[in-house]
């Protein structure tokens, strides 16, 4: 399908470039819609020095288009055939670095009953990175892609997977690593700028 270009951040938004945009347009949910908003963030509005170059997670989706709109100068975030073709280009490969499944390329899955947390979404480029030099695409946690809606269904997809299976679940990780390019249903997000836009990583026109 033909795909206009775009460009789409390196990596996923962090908690210190949300804090960023917090600061910037001083945003707080309404009175009764804070269930669990930034809940890593331990009740502040500037994250703990230790996760500021997390995946920034805990956030609506219209909480990530409303950052997005900032961001850049005017963003967007992705459609999912946007966010596949920055994971896997044109030339079939299985995962954004290649077809290999090689470890050090991607997050380490944790099971059991306790998330230990996401990883640095830099801490894998650029060998995990995919053709058009895009990081942090899969394997840390559930990246959220544009709402989806017809006459009849509304949704959203969310694309990358997790680091975390909750025990006794089977869907949170597994196909989502070997089959991240098909279409899957805590995410984190990217942002993404129609062209013009300034530098970010490219779709070729």
């Amino acid at each position: 399908m033909p795909i206009d270009a775009f460009y789409m951040d390196k990596y996923p938004v962090t908690t210190a470039n949300y804090a960023a945009y917090l600061h910037a347009t001083g945003y707080k949910p309404a009175p009764g819609h804070e269930y669990r908003w930034l809940l890593n963030w331990k009740g502040a509005l500037e994250p703990p020095a230790a996760i500021a170059d997390l995946p920034v997670t805990y956030v609506s989706m219209q909480e990530a288009r409303d950052y997005c709109s900032w961001a850049n100068g005017g963003s967007r975030l992705p459609n999912e055939w946007e966010w596949q073709y920055a994971a896997q280009g044109t030339d079939g490969r299985t995962y954004p670095w290649g077809s290999d499944k090689d470890q050090s390329k991607y997050p380490t899955l944790h099971g059991g009953n306790d998330f230990l947390g996401s990883e640095p979404v830099d801490k894998y480029s650029p060998a995990g990175d995919s053709p058009f030099g895009v990081g942090g695409l899969v394997g840390n946690v559930w990246q959220y892609t544009t709402e989806v809606q017809d006459a009849h269904t509304r949704g959203v997809i969310l694309r990358g997977g997790s680091n975390y299976r909750p025990a006794g679940s089977l869907w949170y990780f597994p196909q989502a690593l070997l089959y991240y390019h098909i279409w899957t249903y805590n995410p984190r997000f990217s942002s993404l700028k129609v062209l013009p836009a300034s530098p970010r990583a490219q779709h070729p026109q």
